[in-house]
């Protein structure tokens, strides 16, 4: 399976289960646990985490597209391919010629295309595998978190429909995508301000530049 395979299963499969079809996730997750067995990236089950830890875990990408969140819950099952992927990207500044590892994962190759993203995960791994065991074990909870955010960020006017991004109520639930069929923008916003007491909560920003929509 290709990269653009990958990500349009995994956008699928995540916009199924915001919609409230949570039957197809483990599934999912179960054949993407597998792989990062096989693959050597996957650990113990952990401890599960409650509530307000899974809240905190997923605030920073809660408010992303979610075609952006299936591929960065699908690449953090493989979090020493993130290392590598932050890596290349690095050589690939001086090195344009550079291909990616034939072995990684596709969620992690289509991951390239948002280095920002590569840099943060790769820079906070204790985050990225936290969120590869949540993907892996606690599934349905992880869903629960990113919507119940959503929920207080519409209602506090932190995020709405723009020229950049889509919010539109489905089932109860809101979905997050990219107002553009060309780019994706990555909103931009302080994740404290979901679970600091008296934090002031302020619209989302966007980083400068758009990402291209693959």
């Amino acid at each position: 399976m290709t990269g653009n395979d990958l990500l349009k299963v995994g956008a699928a499969a995540l916009a199924l289960l915001l919609a409230g079809f949570g039957s197809a996730h483990p599934v999912l997750a179960q054949e993407q646990v597998a792989a990062a067995a096989a693959s050597g990236d996957a650990t113990t089950s952990p401890e599960p985490l409650s509530a307000d830890e899974m809240e905190v875990l997923v605030a920073r990408i809660a408010l992303y597209p979610d075609e952006l969140i299936a591929v960065i819950t699908a690449a953090a099952l493989y979090p020493l391919q993130i290392v590598e992927a932050g890596r290349f990207l690095e050589r690939y500044e001086k090195d344009k010629s550079l291909k990616p590892k034939e072995g990684w994962d596709g969620s992690v190759v289509s991951l390239l295309n948002y280095p920002d993203i590569v840099k943060m995960m790769s820079d906070d791994l204790e985050w990225t595998q936290a969120l590869g065991d949540a993907i892996a074990y606690q599934q349905k909870d992880v869903l629960v978190a990113i919507q119940q955010l959503r929920d207080e960020a519409v209602a506090k006017g932190v995020i709405k429909t723009d020229d950049k991004i889509q919010v539109v109520k489905e089932n109860d639930n809101f979905v997050i995508k990219s107002a553009s069929p060309e780019v994706i923008y990555v909103p931009q916003y302080p994740p404290q301000m979901f679970y600091e007491p008296n934090y002031v909560w302020e619209p989302i920003r966007y980083y400068p530049d758009p990402y291209p929509y693959y």
